[in-house]
């Protein structure tokens, strides 16, 4: 199943920077984040296709090399997908949700990600 595989790779592009991104996400992808830049800004807002989104996580890692992300689960239901993750930053751990739109092709076309001030259990 294809969207699985695009899940299967979502957190390594996170951790190894945009190339995945022009693999898995389709020409129109967009992703909402809740949070904010600790200094105000919204980047992601600006998002709009694979290419951008593969220069918005390369600017990511440049800024946050430290940072790693794990998956705690992930489920693919047909056209829709979710992930739980947790993200580490040294001694800091916090965990969020990743909610996927799929296009027919199972590449991802829409995200909506939430991040929390605790890690998942796992």
């Amino acid at each position: 199943m294809a969207a699985d595989a695009a899940l299967a790779v979502w957190l390594e592009m996170w951790n190894t920077g945009g190339e995945i991104a022009r693999r898995i996400c389709t020409a129109d992808f967009r992703i909402h984040f809740l949070n904010s830049e600790t200094d105000g800004s919204n980047p992601g807002d600006d998002v709009l296709g694979a290419q951008s989104f593969a220069g918005y996580l390369d600017a990511y890692r440049d800024r946050h090399p430290e940072v790693v992300f794990t998956e705690v689960e992930r489920a693919v239901d047909g056209a829709h997908g979710r992930m739980l993750w947790n993200v580490r930053n040294g001694q800091l751990a916090t965990g969020g949700v990743d909610v996927f739109d799929f296009a027919p092709d199972g590449l991802i076309r829409e995200v909506w990600s939430v991040g929390g001030t605790r890690a998942h259990l796992t």
